[in-house]
């Protein structure tokens, strides 16, 4: 089949041509339309969410972990605790018993507690306690004569919680280096005092009864 494409018709070629060209105007616009409309949709549907991908980069891989293995937390640094000052402590010394029979070993006590309201440290070591007893201004044992010095320990003093120490004293004289008789002593009344650091506290007396 052979492909006319010789206007027919009564009028001038002309006509036929210009029509064609009008009719193939109208059809290139409808489509320039339908594309332009076509594009502003998909760019209102879709270009919204191309463009933050792009500005934040590639997805961070995750990182791959040992199978059975579970993440551990880090200790925490224990807090720093002031030192107890010796004007919020509270000492009082005082032997379990009132009475002991001559020859007898007295156990003799040491309470320290802070009146602070937080909890403090103070070093509470052989060196820096002791007991004393006395008959009248007659010094007649300590606790440091035989066992004096000894390292740092530093202890923790909860508010209203007392640390508390206990001695056995043998009932004896004792003189600084552990030097001289170790005379019994003999009956009377004792009274007791106490030494935290620099701080001394008079505690309870008790006797030696023959």
């Amino acid at each position: 089949m052979v492909l006319n494409l010789r206007p027919v018709g009564p009028e001038p070629d002309a006509t036929y041509w210009q029509r064609r060209a009008v009719v193939l105007a109208a059809v290139l616009l409808a489509l320039l339309v339908v594309v332009l409309l076509l594009r502003a949709l998909l760019g209102a549907l879709f270009g919204g969410d191309e463009e933050p991908d792009r500005l934040a980069g590639p997805a961070p891989r995750p990182s791959a972990s040992a199978p059975s293995s579970s993440p551990t937390a880090a200790p925490s640094p224990s807090p720093t605790l002031e030192p107890c000052e010796a004007s919020a402590l509270r000492v009082s010394a005082g032997a379990e018993e009132e009475t002991y029979p001559v020859g007898g070993r007295p156990e003799l006590e040491l309470s320290v507690t802070t009146t602070g309201t937080v909890p403090c440290q103070r070093d509470l070591g052989q060196a820096a306690v002791e007991l004393l007893v006395y008959s009248g201004a007659d010094r007649i044992w300590s606790s440091d004569d035989c066992a004096p010095g000894g390292p740092v320990k530093l202890t923790t003093l909860e508010p209203g919680a007392p640390d508390v120490t206990r001695l056995t004293w043998s009932g004896r004289r004792s003189l600084p280096g552990c030097e001289g008789p170790e005379a019994q002593a003999q009956a009377g009344t004792y009274r007791l005092t106490a030494r935290v650091g620099d701080l001394r506290v008079e505690g309870s007396p008790f006797r030696f009864t023959s």
